[in-house]
């Protein structure tokens, strides 16, 4: 009885390639094709078989590769079979232009398969992966029943109460690098899920990266420039632009970005809430507005007016806080947009309100860090520190932290507004610290990554870029990720 070949077999499951197979049938192939290349590069010498259908031998529902061929070069099968997944799951015909500028992007169910695929058939060979072991890793995390990829940090500060902060079991000593990806400049915050890090660069690219990695995913041009840090719910990442528009991208299925224009700048960074998602606006240099945007059909569903907003939307669930260039703080009813009540900070409003023990706790740029209460408005307390205060405030505990224009990161009571610390930095603190438990973590524009105890005590002291960082870690129990001047860096919490 002649033996039946992977040809054979392909020909059935898609009727003579004019059909698509199935993605799971398809990457558990995929999978099984790249063990069995990962078994011939092991052997002593190595073989490198080619990926060639009529060539392959099917054992049992399994393929089996056989023989050998010149190359030397692992990813040039990782080549060949990128090329085969990528018929399978798209009826196309292989074209010699996959070669020199790569196939088209497949309409696959998930952002992780997308980049796996797009691994193994990038153009530079560089681009692949290295091995495949690597590629097996990767396909075999694509294959079977997985558990949703649920984001860990959300929201810029965390969580729509926008404290900055996450309980950890344990207290961290130190910071250990894990990786570090040069992407341009990274003025946003990440959003991490168990496998993902997602964050914009400052000129206009979403970069999704391999959380565990650091491994490039996908590059997706989004705008022509960005400082929003992004928000996701639903598998939809929502963020702002400088070109006056908020974005949201489907994460799974890579399509064109659902786009409202609201103003002439967005670097607010945007707050789901329920159907709705609400962001600050300038409109121009002294007026803007907080609008809510329908997240399903792109319309806007209020808008208030004010002066400009680059303070982000905060939620303690009932009611919506914002900061604002006009001075002000203001409580927003999410419905409708009806003013609750105004509180006059003083300076100017950029830094985004944490919410915690009924006080909204905000700095200004004349220094001055202030606690409303959240039910009437009315002043908790204030202290006047002198220098300008870009930095939303991380509350954990019974502390307030935060970073001001003079390079000092200064910790307070969240009760009473007493001083704590402080703690010398190099270069002026515009990033908002986070903490994991007791543990604070801030970048400076001095280009250092800091991780602080609760007296301010320095613990680790990390080199990021020369050009510095402005932009707000992210953490969850895996670690800290965060951007600079440079790309994005990874670290771990070592006891």
């Amino acid at each position: 009885m002649p033996v039946e070949t992977l040809e054979d077999h392909l020909r059935r499951a898609t009727r003579n390639f004019t059909a698509r197979m199935p993605e799971e049938a398809a990457f558990t192939l995929g999978r099984d094709l790249a063990r069995e290349l990962e078994r011939a590069h092991g052997e002593t010498p190595p073989r490198f078989p080619p990926i060639e259908p009529d060539q392959i031998a099917m054992s049992e529902g399994r393929p089996k590769v056989l023989g050998s061929a010149p190359a030397t070069d692992a990813r040039e099968a990782l080549f060949e079979l990128g090329v085969l997944l990528q018929q399978l799951v798209t009826a196309a015909t292989p074209h010699v232009s996959w070669r020199l500028d790569g196939p088209p992007s497949a309409p696959l169910s998930s952002l992780t398969r997308r980049a796996v695929l797009s691994s193994l058939t990038a153009a530079n060979p560089d681009a692949r992966f290295a091995s495949a072991t690597a590629a097996c890793e990767a396909l075999e995390a694509e294959v079977g029943p997985k558990a949703e990829d649920a984001p860990t940090w959300a929201f810029f500060r965390g969580t729509a109460d926008r404290i900055g902060a996450v309980p950890h079991p344990t207290e961290a000593q130190s910071l250990s690098p894990r990786w570090s990806v040069d992407v341009g400049n990274v003025v946003a915050s990440p959003i991490l899920t168990a496998r993902l890090v997602l964050v914009p660069t400052a000129d206009g690219r979403l970069v999704a990266l391999d959380r565990t990695s650091g491994r490039l995913l996908l590059t997706m041009r989004v705008t022509t420039a960005c400082e929003s840090s992004p928000a996701m719910v639903d598998g939809q990442l929502w963020l702002g632009s400088d070109d006056g528009e908020v974005m949201g991208v489907d994460i799974a299925s890579g399509a064109e970005p659902l786009r409202v224009k609201l103003g002439k700048l967005v670097r607010s960074s945007p707050l789901p809430l329920g159907e709705r998602v609400l962001v600050g606006v300038m409109d121009t240099k002294e007026s803007g507005a907080v609008v809510a945007v329908d997240r399903k059909k792109g319309t806007v569903i209020w808008r208030r007016k004010r002066g400009a907003v680059f303070s982000s939307p905060a939620s303690d669930g009932k009611r919506v806080f914002v900061g604002g260039d006009d001075g002000e703080l203001q409580a927003l009813e999410p419905e409708t947009g009806k003013i609750a009540w105004t509180h006059d900070v003083g300076g100017r409003v950029r830094a985004t309100p944490a919410l915690s023990g009924g006080l909204a706790i905000v700095g200004d740029f004349n220094g001055r860090l202030a606690a409303v209460r959240m039910e009437d408005g009315t002043r908790a307390w204030t202290r006047e520190f002198g220098q300008p205060i870009y930095s939303s405030a991380c509350v954990f505990g019974d502390l307030v932290v935060a970073g001001w224009h003079d390079g000092v990161v200064r910790g307070v009571h969240a009760a009473t507004g007493e001083a704590v610390f402080e703690a010398e930095t190099r270069g002026p603190v515009v990033a908002s610290p986070v903490a994991a438990g007791s543990r604070t973590v801030v970048g400076s524009t001095d280009g250092d990554l800091y991780l602080f105890d609760a007296t301010g005590r320095v613990l680790t002291q990390a080199r990021l870029a020369e050009g510095g960082t402005q932009g707000s870690a992210a953490l969850d129990s895996q670690g800290v990720v965060v951007g600079s001047t440079r790309g994005v860096h990874a670290f771990g919490f070592d006891r």
